[in-house]
């Protein structure tokens, strides 16, 4: 077991080492000598069965030391460390009472009665470590045994039902969230800044899982009134199990049924709503990534059907089950905004993920061929890149087998690109309708690009 130790006093590191050397040969200390390293090693080094926090560190604040600790390493005991009146006067109530085996051991640590009461906090420490069966954190397993999840879907949730874990080699996992036990979204955001994008759960986990949201979420996209102050991240939440599941066991009926649970949801919003400028300031810019993009071009093509006296609600589904689709084989959520192929953004990307972007129209049309109830969609996603001079991709067709629903799917889909997770903002509609104008406004697309303009005009100023 891994003991975490924050001090910038160095004889302190020594001391403790020397002790727990002598007393506990299964404890490993580990050392930090201010916030960042501690909150490095929490991500880098843990998991930590508890914490020594010197509470007489002198450039940070030991209190929110403590608390960024527990957001990443979820609950755990702090043993602070430090003269009576500096823990006094600097650690609150509301950080000491988070775990009922939190406790002090006062400085100098030099002093003869020492070993026992140390011993004894340790001893209590190690005591909960144990009773959550702490050591089955970090595990050795086969790899094959475990499924891969984006790290942005935990987002939706506050609490998951089952252990997610991360891998540290192709064999070793540690598991950083617990099943049924809250964790922060600070917690994913550090993970996120080391540039790791997939969590991991079990095989047998993830099935049950899908089946249960998906069910969870059809009954509710079915019965939530659509003026919800929750509709559009139930929304975003359904299409991220859309995702999942398709990605991981193909289409099934429960696929089908929550994918027009999510349809009607979308059309039944979308006439709420009435127009873009009152759907736009509504929607929540916190979810940006493959599923919130999806939802928003959605809505786009509704009313860019609707300015082209699109009545046809099977026309509508088309466009809204081509938006989900889109780009659910992308392996980078930051690959939405991208739309040309000289873009200088692909530069930030690894070539087998640039690679994978050139060809995601493709594998998306693959999906899109298994529902069968919605004829031509694999066309309208395979070709959701292309232009009508000729410069998408990827196979660049001629501007004739473009069709008009194309125009509207490929044009919302750039403007949703542009604007998913940014605030309302007319000068960036501005600019976003000035970007496309050399490209998309020519051929069958002209029509649709300038029924565009009206609706972005449309959007009220803050």
């Amino acid at each position: 077991m891994k003991v975490l130790l924050v001090s910038d006093n160095k004889q302190d590191w020594e001391l403790i080492r020397k002790l727990l050397r002598a007393n506990y040969k299964e404890l490993q200390l580990v050392c930090a000598i201010n916030k960042h390293d501690a909150i490095s090693a929490v991500t880098d080094d843990g998991p930590f069965g508890f914490v020594l926090l010197d509470c007489n560190i002198k450039e940070y604040d030991p209190n929110e030391i403590g608390f960024n600790i527990l957001e990443i390493a979820g609950e755990r005991p702090i043993i602070f460390v430090g003269h009576e009146n500096v823990i006094t006067d600097r650690i609150s109530q509301e950080l000491y009472s988070q775990n009922e085996y939190n406790d002090q051991i006062y400085k100098p640590l030099d002093r003869e009665d020492l070993l026992i009461e140390f011993k004894n906090k340790v001893d209590q420490a190690m005591r909960w470590a144990k009773e959550e069966e702490f050591e089955q954190s970090l595990e050795e397993v086969n790899s094959e045994d475990f499924l891969p999840m984006k790290l942005r879907a935990f987002y939706l949730y506050r609490i998951f039902p089952y252990d997610i874990y991360l891998a540290i080699t192709s064999k070793n996992y540690i598991k950083i969230i617990s099943a049924k036990k809250p964790y922060t979204h600070s917690t994913l955001a550090t993970y996120a800044r080391k540039n790791i994008k997939f969590l991991h759960i079990r095989k047998d986990d993830q099935l049950r899982y899908l089946e249960d949201e998906s069910l969870k979420c059809i009954k509710s996209l079915k019965t939530m009134e659509p003026n919800h102050q929750d509709i559009f991240l139930l929304q975003i939440r359904s299409v991220t199990i859309l995702h999942q599941y398709i990605l991981a066991l193909g289409v099934s009926p429960s696929v089908l049924t929550l994918m027009n649970a999510v349809i009607e949801s979308i059309l039944k919003v979308a006439k709420y709503h009435i127009d873009f400028s009152n759907f736009i300031m509504k929607y929540p810019t916190t979810y940006q990534g493959i599923p919130s993009k999806s939802v928003i071009t959605g809505y786009i093509s509704f009313f860019l059907a609707k300015k082209l006296e699109w009545d046809s609600v099977l026309t509508q589904s088309k466009l809204i089950i081509c938006s989900i689709l889109q780009d659910i084989s992308l392996p980078d959520d930051n690959l939405t905004s991208i739309n040309q192929v000289n873009s200088p953004k692909l530069k930030n990307f690894k070539e087998e993920d640039v690679n994978a972007f050139f060809n995601h129209p493709i594998q998306a049309a693959s999906y899109a061929k298994q529902f069968s109830s919605y004829s031509d969609i694999d066309y309208i996603i395979e070709s959701h890149h292309e232009l009508p001079n000729r410069k998408g991709f990827p196979n660049r067709p001629s501007s004739s087998k473009l069709t008009q629903i194309c125009a509207v799917f490929n044009i919302a889909q750039y403007v949703a690109g542009e604007i998913d997770g940014l605030a309302p903002d007319n000068q960036l509609y501005i600019k976003t309708i000035k970007s496309m104008a050399k490209d998309y406004g020519v051929g069958s697309f002209k029509e649709v690009h300038k029924h565009l303009k009206s609706i972005l005009k449309t959007v009220k100023e803050n």
